[in-house]
């Protein structure tokens, strides 16, 4: 092996170690997915599946502030608007409580559907919607978690769903109701409610990520004469 990739791993080694812990994590779940039966113990994982993506998302690498306000909105003040720090915190509360109802009533099916729907959906929408945003990589923040977590349990939760009986055309449109709610009360509303172009909620540059050269050189430009 090269010196360069042994620096390489030197430097990321951790980060490998939980990729890799997310992959075995998944693989497990979809190899025992014909006998695994627990829907209360999938949608604690689940859940804690929600809370990693957020890790992922805000804190390492935590770029994703920077791909929403610049690669979709292509925002002229990117730290805090139109998505800032504030309504992030707000919307992501309503991520998580999401999966609430789900570990305290895992018998019922339009409750316990929602979030393994929503898990399904990041999977789709990081990794094959947001690569292509105008980014600086193929790496949307939250990929991993949402390909290599949430993905394969949403897939072993449905399995064991389904060897429990139809799941009736209710219990989907229930769930549907459920999400189309989620989505524009804990989504939509405090994003749009906290909309400011003067918020004192700013994300950090860390949080830019990639984007961070973008957004300096339309500064200088805006300062060129």
């Amino acid at each position: 092996m090269s010196t360069r990739w042994i620096d390489v791993y030197r430097k990321e080694w951790p980060r490998v170690a939980a990729v890799q812990a997310m992959a075995l994590g998944g693989a497990s779940l979809l190899a025992g997915r014909k006998t695994q039966t627990n829907l209360r113990a999938l949608s604690v994982m689940n859940a804690m599946t929600m809370c990693a993506h957020q890790y992922e998302e805000y804190v390492d690498p935590g770029s994703f502030p920077g791909m929403v306000n610049v690669g979709m909105f292509k925002s002229e003040q990117p730290l805090n608007y139109p998505f800032n720090a504030h309504s992030a915190m707000c919307a992501n509360i309503f991520f998580r409580a999401l999966y609430v109802p789900a570990m305290l009533f895992p018998k019922v099916k339009w409750l316990g559907l929602p979030p393994v729907l929503l898990g399904i959906f990041q999977a789709f929408a990081h990794g094959l919607l947001a690569p292509r945003v105008p980014a600086h990589s193929k790496y949307s923040p939250g990929m991993l978690t949402a390909v290599l977590l949430h993905l394969p349990i949403g897939i072993t939760y449905l399995s064991a769903l389904r060897r429990q009986g139809p799941i009736g055309r209710g219990n989907w449109l229930k769930s549907i109701a459920v999400l189309v709610v989620f989505f524009a009360g804990g989504v939509a509303y405090p994003n749009i409610h906290n909309r400011d172009k003067n918020s004192p909620y700013p994300f950090t540059e860390h949080q830019m990520g990639p984007y961070l050269p973008a957004i300096e050189h339309a500064a200088e430009a805006d300062t060129t004469p």
